[in-house]
Order: C-alpha cells, then sequence, then structure tokens
C-alpha cells in the first residue's frame, strides 16, 4: 500500500474531497461484490454495526490526516510519519487488554519520536516538514486504534463486510466537507485516478489486511509493511521528483529499526509459548 500516497500528490485536492471520493467509489465497488456474490451485510445487531461504523470514522480522521501530511510536507515524511504506528501499536494492545505497556515498548516509542526529530529541521509550526510530521503521528496513532478496534469485530464479521461498513462511515462522515468533489470527478484522468485509488490501493488492499489480522497481532502485522515508506519514498522519488534530503533517511533508518526491533520482540514473546504447547 506504500504507493497510494503518490496520489495525494497527483490529485490538486484538499485531502477531504480526495479521501471522501476514494471512500465513495471504494463503497460502490465493494458493494458490487457483495451483490454479485448474493453476501449479507447485515449485522447480528445494531451495536456491532454502530461500533464499526464508528471505527469507520476513525479510519476518515486517519485517511484526511495522513494525506494531508503528505501535500503539506513530503510523501517519505508523511509515510515514515505514519509508520510510527506499529510502536504505538505495541503501547496500545496491551492497554486494550487490560495490562501495562512494557518498558521496552516505551523505549522503542520514545526512539521513534528522536527519529522524527532528526527529520524536522525546525521545530516551528511555520516549517512544513514539522507540520507534515505532527499530522503523520496524529494519523499513526488514529491508525493503531482503528486495528485495534477492528481485530475485536474481525473475529465476528468476515474483512470485507468491516471494511465496506467502515468505508460507508468515512463517506458519510466526509462528503458534506468535499469541496471540489464534482470537478475532480468530471475530469477523465482524476476520475481513472479515484477508480485506480479506490478499487486495487483500497478495496482489495485493505480487506487484505483486515483478513491478516485474525491471524497476527496488530503489532506485528504492522511492523511486517515497514517496507512501504522505503518504496514509498522511491516511488516518489522517481514519479514526482521529491529527493529525500540526507537527514530524512537518517531519522528514517531510526523509525524503521524501531520497528524491526518490535518484530524480534514480538517473536520472542511467543516463544514460550510455542515451547508450552508442543510440550
Amino acid at each position: 500500500m506504500g504507493n497510494v500516497t503518490l496520489f495525494a500528490k497527483l490529485l490538486p485536492f484538499p485531502a477531504v474531497t480526495i479521501i471522501s471520493g476514494r471512500a465513495l467509489f471504494s463503497v460502490l465497488i465493494l458493494g458490487l461484490f457483495f451483490a454479485l456474490r448474493r453476501k449479507s451485510i447485515l449485522y447480528k445487531n445494531f451495536k456491532d454495526f454502530s461500533f464499526v461504523f464508528g471505527i469507520g470514522i476513525l479510519f476518515a480522521l486517519h485517511w484526511v490526516t495522513y494525506f494531508h501530511s503528505i501535500q503539506v510536507s513530503t510523501v517519505a515524511v508523511g509515510m515514515l510519519s505514519l509508520f510510527t504506528y506499529p510502536v504505538f501499536s505495541a503501547i496500545l494492545e496491551p492497554l486494550f487488554g487490560g495490562k501495562k505497556p512494557e518498558p521496552f515498548a516505551l523505549f522503542l516509542a520514545s526512539f521513534s519520536l528522536f527519529g522524527l526529530f532528526l527529520i524536522v529541521p525546525d521545530l516551528s509550526w511555520d516549517n512544513q516538514m514539522f507540520q507534515g510530521v505532527v499530522w503523520g503521528v496524529v494519523s499513526a496513532v488514529l491508525y493503531a486504534i482503528r486495528n485495534l478496534l477492528t481485530k475485536e469485530m474481525h473475529v465476528h464479521y468476515p474483512s470485507s463486510q468491516i471494511l465496506f461498513t467502515q468505508l460507508f462511515a468515512t463517506s458519510l462522515v466526509l462528503l458534506p466537507f468535499a469541496d471540489g468533489l464534482s470537478q475532480m470527478l468530471a475530469e477523465p484522468k482524476y476520475l481513472l485516478f479515484q477508480v485506480v485509488l479506490a478499487g486495487i490501493f483500497t478495496s482489495l488492499a485493505h480487506t487484505i489486511w483486515i483478513r491478516s489480522l485474525s491471524n497476527l497481532s496488530v503489532t506485528t502485522a504492522g511492523t511486517l509493511s515497514t517496507l512501504s515508506p522505503i518504496y514509498g519514498s522511491l516511488a516518489a522519488w522517481y514519479f514526482l521528483g521529491e529527493v529525500p534530503p540526507d537527514r530524512l533517511w537518517l531519522g528514517g533508518g531510526v523509525i524503521l529499526f524501531c520497528a524491526v526491533m518490535e518484530v524480534f520482540r514480538k517473536q520472542n514473546e511467543n516463544k514460550p509459548i510455542e515451547k508450552g504447547e508442543r510440550d
């Protein structure tokens, strides 16, 4: 899903407008999928529907803040800021289970923030890189919470149904604020961008992602996707001409190092369980 960030630059519209179009087309595509497969989108009760719908509002805020982060800075800054979310997941996941975060997870979070500090040349809101990092971190926290809550519901409902409801919520919340949506959809090139964004990088990619949460912890699933900032930044370099400064590679290396360390931490954490199962 790393190359999805290019659309934040390729589409010259506000983040809210791009995301509302993305969500709307995704709802139509998934709705067609359900109709052809004759699959139900009904929930067992209104409480479950309301819960997933509420997660969809978090999803909308995550998307908008993420794309806005990229638009005010660069693709690389936005992606690296977002990819602090595996570390935030490591802190939040135990809290959702009524436990305390492990000290090493807190250390990784602090080290990740240090990596973000290396990216920003000036800690001032007048600096666009700083704005991008702040919006990216907000998006990362929202994404971590969304994934944790989604994991809870995936036990009871298919991934495609959960995603459809979340996208439906995103559409309803954002469409009233989508200035320029009709102009965007009237342009054939931008319309094609939206169809690709909704079909490949949203409906398909996020359905697979949610399904993976049934077999992996949110933290582990997040760390496995840490290659995204690398190839996403390279794609922005090639297609958009955004050449990352040296300090961005340094700070990004620190952030991705923390994500990789989290992978090893989770592996070591699961080893005693696996040994006990063999016994």
